[in-house]
This record gives C-alpha cells, sequence and structure tokens, in this order.
C-alpha cells in the first residue's frame, strides 16, 4: 500500500482519497473505478485535530486517475508545494 501520510519540512501531510464521484465523466474505455484526492496539511507537532484540507488542481478541474496509489502521489506533491509556498524555502 502507498504511504498516504508524509513529513515534509515540519507539516504532515495526509493524502485523502476517494472515488470519482457520478458527476466526473468517464472515458468510455474504462472498465474499473477511477479516484480523486485532496490533501490535508498539518504542522507535524500539532494535535490531530485542525489543519487545513486543500484541493489538488489536477482533480479539482475534473480530472482523476485509475488507482488509488496515483491519487495519493498526485496530493502528496501538491502538499509538498502548498508547504514550499508556506516556508518560502526553494523545494
Amino acid at each position: 500500500m502507498h504511504q498516504n501520510n508524509l513529513i515534509y519540512k515540519g507539516y504532515r501531510l495526509t493524502a485523502k482519497v476517494s472515488r470519482g464521484s457520478g458527476a466526473i465523466e468517464v472515458p468510455a474505455q474504462s472498465s474499473g473505478p477511477v479516484f480523486i484526492a485532496s490533501v490535508m496539511v498539518v504542522q507535524a507537532g500539532a494535535i490531530l485535530e485542525g489543519g487545513d484540507e486543500y484541493p489538488v488542481p489536477q482533480f479539482a478541474g475534473g480530472g482523476f486517475v485509475y488507482s488509488p496509489r496515483e491519487a495519493v502521489h498526485a496530493a502528496i506533491v501538491h502538499g509538498r508545494e502548498i508547504v514550499d509556498g508556506l516556508t518560502n524555502l526553494p523545494a
């Protein structure tokens, strides 16, 4: 299973994956489920409460992927970009 939590520069990133909804138009050749994700960003030392959830642009625009692993990867990559912006440090 792909890790859906990562500590990055003092922030905990958590990917929240879900199956694509009926609102997503799936290409005709798709024979399986599709997945989307968002990312939760919270300081690593914080209690599990709180944090901010951010949509992943790839999915907010109607995109999807065919595996939960790809959805987790996209969410974590976006979370790292958010943290880099918060800390003003290059990746």
